[in-house]
């Protein structure tokens, strides 16, 4: 004895695969909604017995075919679109499995589901993943299908609903048009497709925002695309990305990377020039609090691109600063960069003054340059001799990063050289900062003409 689950397909005759029509041709019995026998009673044997019952008496048709079965017989259960989706399939395993019926041989055939249907009239909606949700609360609470409804607006999931709307249950698809714009443009594409491949079918195409739920009943299939589908003529297109794949080169990681920090980014009193150097902050420490932290005075960026591209000479207080500015630009500008930390006279300098040896290196530099840029990138006490030999006349820098980190004198120095006028400066405000903090920050003043290129092309 066999029992077979067949999906008819949406309606088109031409929708019904062959592996349907051969089952519905060798059944002995085939069990129904009614409506359905229309798109399948001229594949039927002669003698063939045709049952039908009303459209919500689905369980009734699950237990009259397990209960019909008998040796030798092939019985039909039909179901429209495929029986697995939101359909008879379920019903009629779960019974015959009740029923521990392990003498029936059990066989699904699928069909194309009117979501497929409704796609392929739309041309190409589910190019990328999506889901299919029924509306419906008849067997399933509502409170759960809030929470699917709610995953799949926040996954960017294309979306395809069933059972959206009747004159009793007329209020479901206006509250997933609630949820949905609270995630999804308004400008979101969505489809109505009514009564799909059969002779009634309609299509009518209208955004998320503009949707009238009025317009929908139990014969339409709503499908709502996601972030990236767009319509071209009367077609809807969701990308998969193969026009637009993924970043594979160094640089092309590294521009995806400033793209998607840019758009994250919150200050609107930043200028470009500012702005850059934060992104390349929070580049080098994945910490988009450093856009907060950022502090910058006197359009330093500016004037320190043109200092650098002209050749001008760096001065870092540890060799992790000097690492980290790109060799690329130093090479191609001729900018020298140099640290005094190693240098043979500071230890002695140290012990004579009772320094620290950052504050020995960096005395030894602003003696030999007294007129760099200064990067201060681990060593407050380095910065605290920097401003002070500023106020004492010593040295005239064309300007300050200050991003030394830690406990100990850290916003002491930087408050200091915040409220020391004069340089052009950059604070990164607060206990954080870092050698790949301050190198990033001369990296942006390299490039300040490939991100002013950037804005210019937007």
């Amino acid at each position: 004895m066999r029992l077979s689950v067949i999906g008819i397909g949406p309606g088109d005759a031409a929708y019904m695969l062959p592996a349907a029509q051969q089952a519905l041709a060798d059944a002995d019995m085939v069990i129904g909604y009614h409506y359905y026998f229309q798109f399948v009673s001229h594949l039927l044997k002669p003698g063939c017995e045709c049952i039908g019952r009303e459209l919500s008496e689905e369980e009734a048709r699950a237990v009259l075919a397990v209960e019909s079965c008998a040796a030798g017989k092939h019985i039909a259960v039909i179901s429209s679109g495929d029986a697995g989706v939101y359909a008879m399939a379920s019903l009629v395993y779960e019974y015959a499995a009740k029923q521990n019926r392990e003498d029936i041989a059990l066989q699904t055939i699928p069909g194309i589901s009117a979501f497929q249907g409704a796609a392929a009239r739309l041309g190409a909606p589910i190019g990328h993943d999506f889901c299919c949700i029924s509306l419906s609360d008849l067997m399933t609470p509502w409170t759960t299908i809030e929470k699917r409804i709610t995953g799949a607006a926040m996954g960017d999931f294309v979306t395809s609903l069933y059972n959206p709307r009747s004159n009793k249950r007329n209020w479901q698809l206006s509250r997933l048009k609630e949820i949905y714009l609270l995630h999804r443009s308004a400008e979101t594409p969505v489809a109505i497709v009514r009564q799909v491949s059969r002779e009634e079918e309609s299509i009518h195409l209208t955004t998320l925002g503009a949707l009238d739920v009025t317009m929908v009943d139990m014969f339409c299939l709503v499908m709502i695309g996601n972030s990236q589908t767009y319509r071209f003529r009367n077609f809807l297109i969701t990308p998969r990305g193969y026009l637009s794949r993924k970043p594979i080169t160094g640089d092309e990681i590294q521009q995806e990377s400033f793209r998607q920090i840019s758009e994250q980014l919150q200050r609107d009193d930043l200028s470009p020039a500012d702005q850059w150097a934060a992104i390349r902050c929070i580049h080098s420490t994945a910490d988009f609090e450093y856009e907060q932290l950022y502090y910058g005075t006197d359009n330093a960026l500016e004037k320190w691109h043109t200092y650098l591209t002209n050749g001008g000479i760096v001065i870092t207080d540890v060799t992790m600063v000097q690492s980290g500015i790109t060799k690329a630009f130093t090479q191609r500008y001729g900018v020298e960069v140099k640290c005094y930390l190693n240098d043979e006279r500071v230890v002695a300098l140290a012990a004579a003054e009772n320094l620290t040896r950052s504050q020995a290196g960096m005395r030894l530099a602003i003696a030999a340059h007294p007129n760099a840029l200064f990067v201060i990138g681990n060593a407050p006490t380095a910065l605290l001799e920097l401003c002070d030999q500023y106020q004492q006349g010593n040295c005239r820098p064309v300007g300050v990063v200050a991003a030394p980190v830690g406990f100990v004198n850290v916003l002491e120095s930087k408050l200091k050289l915040k409220y020391t006028t004069g340089i052009p400066s950059v604070i990164i405000e607060g206990r954080k900062g870092g050698s790949n903090v301050a190198a990033a920050i001369v990296n942006a003043a390299f490039t300040l003409d490939t991100i002013t290129a950037m804005h210019t092309h937007k």
